[in-house]
């Protein structure tokens, strides 16, 4: 196993697993991280960023605690936007993205069961003041179309809105408004050409675009992130990533973009700005016999 320290306080491990597989980990900022990939050298980028204003992973220089939605958006899309660069031009990108609810009421209101890491003070959502679009108090705010209409302002192409149901996921805590069971994974471009596989979609009979799919992951041995199941990996990479293919995800989290990838025969670059997640996805990995010494 190679390590190296890159500019911009960055470390990179690069392995190759005993499957003949390689794969790559950054540990800092994403946008600083892909500086370091080559151009159009990725098949598929799977990735789910933090969502705006949901938790504080206690990382400096972390996406989601922005203080206002276009700072946010702003924040994102700049590393999109070197996603875009590294993407092959026959390669689709699927991004995951949750919303988030305007409170404006200077303080938090009731729990949540999913995450500790879901209350942390007054955050920019509690505030008043609209968040600086003008939107009223108990309003959705929009955060997935926000981002996804100021990627297509940067070329990229969105095919396709594709709705995860999330089967079996925790009830939110409301009264007065249906309790959501869906989030958004978009599916972009960046030429009219690309490689898609819809086999799978046909062989699984099931509705093209909305994947029901249990909104569990697997274990992660408790480390505070947010992780999304191995199945909807696995669908993304069955129908936007050829055999072989390497896999991209600059929100890599607990790891699962990168270990669904090496077990699927492709190879996997993945990078997060948390030390404690990169420890994890390295002692992941090494359990799993993917690292050659």
């Amino acid at each position: 196993m190679k390590k190296c320290a890159l500019e911009n306080k960055i470390t990179r491990w690069t392995v190759c697993s005993d499957s003949g597989k390689h794969w790559t980990l950054y540990c800092g900022n994403a946008k600083h991280a892909m500086s370091d990939i080559e151009t159009d050298s990725v098949n598929c980028i799977v990735t789910s960023p933090p969502y705006y204003c949901l938790r504080d992973y206690k990382v400096d220089g972390q996406i989601g605690l922005e203080e206002t939605v276009n700072e946010y958006i702003s924040s994102l899309c700049s590393v999109m936007d070197e996603a875009y660069r590294v993407l092959r031009k026959d390669g689709l990108l699927f991004l995951n993205l949750g919303d988030t609810y305007y409170s404006g009421k200077g303080k938090s209101h009731g729990t949540d069961p999913k995450s500790s890491k879901r209350r942390f003070g007054l955050r920019p959502v509690d505030k008043s003041g609209g968040l600086e679009i003008g939107i009223q108090r108990k309003s959705v705010i929009g955060v997935p179309w926000r981002v996804a209409i100021e990627m297509m302002s940067k070329k990229w192409i969105l095919r396709t809105p594709i709705i995860w149901h999330r089967e079996s996921a925790l009830p939110e805590s409301v009264k007065d408004r249906p309790r959501r069971s869906y989030e958004y994974v978009f599916m972009f471009a960046k030429d009219r050409k690309y490689y898609f596989n819809r086999q799978p979609l046909l062989e699984k009979k099931i509705d093209e675009d909305v994947w029901t799919i249990l909104a569990r992951p697997k274990a992660n041995g408790g480390i505070e992130t947010a992780p999304y199941p191995d199945e909807l990996v696995e669908r993304c990479l069955e129908v936007g990533c050829p055999d072989m293919g390497v896999v991209l995800d600059p929100f890599v989290g607990s790891g699962t973009t990168m270990r669904v990838a090496l077990q699927t025969g492709r190879n996997a670059i993945g990078i997060d700005i948390s030390p404690v997640f990169c420890e994890y996805i390295l002692k992941g990995l090494e359990e799993q016999k993917c690292i050659c010494l």
